[in-house]
């Protein structure tokens, strides 16, 4: 292995090897590039996407930002740094590239830009040149990383910091030289604040090369000053990423600890019954280990060809120590961290590149013993092509589903519910997508909380001030008429039927857009497969309602200063128009707000939408807005008044924007209208846009 660079034929054809390898992962990662949908562990990805959406939205790039799925406080689940979703977000800015797509570049770039610090590795380990490249051949035919090379995840970050880090601390115990010490220092501390998890594995191969060269300044009995420089050239690569670590969990644990939901994501906890860390009973379980083959299959090959591959590697002397290192490490960290490993196949992106490499020296190897040449390339056909038949067969089919991700009921959720409410979530434990999708902040009920009333009345309360629009509901949840009656007394939702159902999930929304909503949904395509409960079943809010104050922070948000109270003729509406939220107003439709003290005008936009005059056959005649005043004695005013046309009048088509001059009374309310012309309310398609009094 560490002889002379071998035949130019063979180099060729490892570099022929390399150059395919290199355009297949590059096929692989790229396929259907940019469909929006997250496919492998959505429910992850989600929980990432939907940091890095409220970032931007938010314009929060500090350390104290928000995932908002548990419900209050927002800032309660913190678990990495967020370095990569900035990454994201920043990318997104700077290319206008929508957040899935952006993500995907960074991971992908991140991937390769780790495969010049394993080619410098396993030049350490004396590999020539040629031969390292069909190391890394394997590496990118590997489904584990063709797969999760683009996803909306921090792994292949801290994938590459990792094997920098390696590869630095391994040339500063080497050459004690400052700048490889400053690149450790830089790439293991990115890695442990982007996912400390996978640094931990990489951290693994450093302490043995560590403990290694201590051990050999302690054998050849020279003094005391060599061992210690050794000790303290190893501690200065690892002291500061250990200590932000340890400052990062500090920091983020009493936030954490003190929320009532996602306490389970503590350290301890995440160590305990997330990874299983140390867990020598599960270690040895049965079960565990069905799993974690099963994961081996779906992410590399064949559970036998590993199995037969590492064995062939150990009976070659000439590699059996270098497989016997590599594919180890490989192995440890299933040990250390059973639980991950086994029901989360993504984990493996952080210690396969071990068993390509034990893999690699085993192929090598055949090359260099008496085998027949034609034996070595039938094994070789045999590794790389059982990898391609794991992608081709499991990876790749769920690459191929070409949708933009979410649900019909989450997208009617974020079409149909005013932008800034919150939705509640349960019977979907913490698997973000409806809350991503639906573009809603949630408080998501982890299974088995939606039975502890005390944690359901305390989650319920804390949004109090918030206009909860809507509450989703996942399998046995559906039946579940105690939590769907406690959280409908609570949150003002109509309970007497789903407002509309999916065969995944049942809405409930709040009863003053129930008629607005199914208004909305009946006949409209753009949501497959959602149903409508009978009329008779569904309840609703008719005549004047009161309009709450979280209500009017967000269906209102366009109406200064918010509304106490209303009526629509066909229900609360929020509708897009011009790129702006707008309320429908069709005749009879009443807004009341209090006029603010001193106020000097009145500002309103309004109109009529197009089709209601420029369609064919019958069209409007006409509707008229109209500002009335009311005094607390029942002294009223018309303060203005005007007949929109727009069939005869072309200056009336389009919106139109009225500064109404206006002098308050003591304690006057003003009342806000639209009316039909000539009492036909035919096609009278209204829509307000704005009104501010001040």
């Amino acid at each position: 292995m560490s002889g002379p660079e071998k035949s130019p034929l063979e180099n060729r054809l490892l570099i022929g090897i390399f150059v395919c390898a290199l355009l297949y992962s590059l096929y692989g990662v790229t396929l259907n590039w940019t469909v929006p949908f997250m496919a492998g562990h959505e429910f992850r990805q989600a929980h990432t996407a939907i940091v890095a959406y409220y970032i931007d939205q938010q314009d929060n790039f500090s350390l104290l930002y928000e995932t908002p799925i548990f419900g209050k406080p927002w800032v309660s689940l913190l678990l990495e740094v967020p370095i990569y979703e900035w990454s994201v977000v920043l990318l997104g800015r700077a290319t206008g590239l929508p957040h899935v797509v952006a993500a995907r570049t960074i991971s992908a770039t991140c991937f390769y830009l780790m495969l010049p610090a394993i080619y410098l590795l396993l030049g350490r380990l004396a590999v020539p040149k040629p031969r390292r490249l069909l190391l890394l051949a394997l590496v990118l035919s590997t489904p584990v990383y063709i797969y999760y090379s683009r996803a909306f995840l921090m792994d292949s970050m801290s994938l590459m910091c990792s094997a920098w880090f390696l590869l630095g601390f391994v040339r500063t115990m080497d050459e004690r030289r400052w700048s490889w010490l400053a690149l450790t220092i830089v790439a293991g501390t990115g890695a442990a604040l982007v996912k400390s998890a996978i640094l931990a594995v990489w951290m693994i191969p450093g302490a043995a090369y560590g403990a290694w060269m201590l051990w050999r300044d302690l054998r050849a009995r020279t003094g005391w000053v060599a061992p210690l420089k050794t000790a303290l050239w190893g501690a200065a690569t690892v002291v500061v990423a250990l200590g932000a670590l340890r400052a990062w969990v500090a920091y983020t644990d009493p936030f954490k600890a003190a929320h009532a939901s996602a306490w389970i994501f503590t350290s301890k906890n995440l160590s305990v019954g997330n990874w299983g860390l140390f867990n020598f009973k599960v270690i040895f379980s049965a079960d565990i280990w069905h799993y974690l083959t099963a994961c081996w299959e779906q992410a590399v090959m064949s559970r036998w060809l590993i199995g037969l591959g590492l064995v062939a590697g150990l009976a070659l002397p000439a590699v059996r120590w270098r497989v016997l290192g590599t594919g180890s490490l490989f192995f440890l960290p299933q040990l250390l961290f059973p639980f991950a490993y086994a029901y989360q196949d993504y984990y493996f992106y952080a210690c396969t590149v071990f068993l390509n490499v034990a893999l690699g020296f085993m192929l090598l190897g055949l090359l260099d013993s008496r085998v027949p040449r034609w034996v070595s390339g039938l094994v070789f056909a045999m590794v790389f092509g059982a990898q391609v038949m794991t992608y081709w067969q499991g990876y790749r089919t769920g690459q191929n589903v070409v949708t933009k991700g979410g649900y019909p009921f989450s997208d009617a959720v974020r079409d149909l519910t005013p932008q800034g409410s919150v939705i509640v979530v349960a019977g979907a434990d913490w698997a973000a997508m409806t809350p991503l999708y639906a573009q809603r902040k949630a408080l998501m009920v982890r299974n088995g909380l939606e039975f502890d009333n005390a944690y359901l009345n305390q989650a319920f309360a804390d949004l109090a001030d918030e206009d909860v629009s809507a509450l989703v509901l996942y399998g046995p949840l559906k039946t579940n008429r105690p939590f769907i009656a406690l959280a409908a007394a609570k949150f003002d939702l109509d309970a007497s039927a789903p407002t509309f159902s999916h065969p995944m999930a049942d809405v409930y929304v709040r009863k003053i857009y129930v008629k607005g909503v199914q208004m909305r949904l009946k006949g409209s395509l753009k949501y497959p497969d959602i149903t409508i409960p009978d009329k008779s079943q569904a309840g609703d809010i008719t005549g004047v309602f009161p309009v709450p104050p979280q209500v009017a922070r967000t269906a209102f948000a366009n109406v200064t200063p918010g509304p106490y109270q209303a009526q629509f003729a066909f229900g609360l509406d929020i509708v897009e128009h011009a790129g702006r939220p707008a309320i429908s107003a069709h005749p009879d439709s009443d807004l009341w707000l209090r006029a603010p003290a001193g106020a000097t005008r009145i500002a309103w936009d309004f109109g009529m939408f197009p089709p209601a005059y420029e369609k064919a056959g019958d069209k409007t005649n006409g509707v008229e807005f109209i500002v009335e005043g009311e005094t607390p004695g029942g002294q009223r005013r018309q303060i203005y008044r005007r007949l929109l046309d727009p069939v005869r009048d072309a200056a009336d088509r389009g919106e139109q924007h009225e500064e109404i001059p206006y002098t308050p009374l003591p304690g006057e309310t003003l009342q806000f209208s639209s009316r039909p012309y000539g009492n036909n309310y035919a096609f009278d398609w209204t829509y307000w846009v704005r009104i501010e009094v001040k």
